[in-house]
This record gives structure tokens, C-alpha cells and sequence, in this order.
């Protein structure tokens, strides 16, 4: 919860507002795949992260697999090969 989540609100406009945010959020995760779920846990993102996440954690974990940033070592293949099929999973599920 936000930082305001203890704050007297008694009209309940903040509270609303962020069980509305919420609520949205468990719908949008509820919706997901397993195979969609698994490729997020695999990039080290939370279910529903954006593009722009998506991209960003594919891009570090690429960099930090490759055998040409390793100094050719190839004992990291197994890692680099989830971590593209995991982002070739987001892609067909459009990237959510």
C-alpha cells in the first residue's frame, strides 16, 4: 500500500481511489497465463509489468548471460536460453 494508506481519511476518497488501483491489478493478473506468469518470474518481473520493463529486464539479463560479456564462457546457455524464450513468451502475449 502507499505510503498514505494509514492516513484518517473519512470521507474514504484517497481509499477508494486505491482499492479501485488495486482491485484492477488482481484482474489483470488473474487473466495471465501460466506460461505467461512463469516468463515473468523468469525476467525477475511482477505479473502485468509494462513493455518498457519487460524490455529493460530482458536487456540487463542478456547482457549479463552472453558468452561475449562473459569472456566466452558458455556455462550461463541454459539462463540465456530461458531468459529469451521468456521474452518471446511476453511478446506473443502482447507484451503485458
Amino acid at each position: 500500500p502507499p505510503a498514505w494508506a494509514n492516513f484518517r481519511d473519512p470521507m474514504d476518497a484517497l481509499g477508494a481511489r486505491f482499492r479501485k488501483v488495486r482491485q484492477d491489478a488482481e484482474d489483470r493478473a488473474a487473466s495471465i497465463s501460466p506460461e505467461t506468469r512463469a516468463a515473468y518470474r523468469t525476467l525477475g518481473l511482477e505479473p502485468g509489468a509494462d513493455r518498457s520493463a519487460v524490455r529493460r529486464a530482458y536487456s540487463a539479463l542478456v547482457r549479463r548471460y552472453h558468452p561475449d560479456r562473459n569472456g566466452g564462457d558458455r556455462s550461463y546457455e541454459k539462463a540465456l536460453q530461458a531468459v529469451i524464450e521468456a521474452y518471446q513468451q511476453l511478446r506473443r502475449a502482447g507484451g503485458r
